[in-house]
């Protein structure tokens, strides 16, 4: 085999392999954080406000998984308190996934999900709620077993 010949496989190779690279990359599903994302990072002083509050409580809200349900307890100071709000449990991979449900907390200050909502793996849980006229935030990193 010539040269020439040589050269033009290679180029020939290249650009398949350039096609195959952008017809993959078309194809690839990007989700971002939020669909309305560039308006929520200009409330973002909102959000600052809302953790600074979270974090004069006496304890962050916890997340576990005593079996088949995830328990959110909140602190002590709000049970028994009326507050209203919701819960975004946030899957990076896939956003078909996300679940959001309104905060529903029992006497006792906890919020119970059935584990079969959710599917395995990790979870960005996002907590937002208004008590006494403040807003309230924390985000918490879980993993669903």
């Amino acid at each position: 085999m010539n040269w020439g010949h040589s050269i033009i496989i290679v180029f020939v190779l290249f650009a398949i392999g350039i096609l195959t690279l952008v017809t993959r990359s078309m194809q690839t599903r990007i989700d971002m954080v939020t669909p309305d994302y560039y308006a929520e990072e200009l409330k973002y002083q909102a959000t600052i406000d809302a953790r600074n509050n979270t974090g004069a409580l006496s304890a962050p809200v916890r997340v576990q998984q005593p079996g088949d349900t995830i328990e959110i307890t909140f602190p002590g100071e709000l049970k028994g308190e009326p507050l209203q709000g919701k819960v975004h449990f946030y899957r990076p991979s896939d956003s078909r996934r996300d679940i959001t449900l309104p905060l529903q907390l029992d006497e006792a200050g906890r919020l119970l999900v059935s584990r079969s909502q959710l599917d395995r793996g990790p979870y960005r849980i996002k907590f937002q709620w208004q008590h006494n006229g403040k807003d309230y935030f924390q985000e918490t990193q879980f993993y669903v077993q």
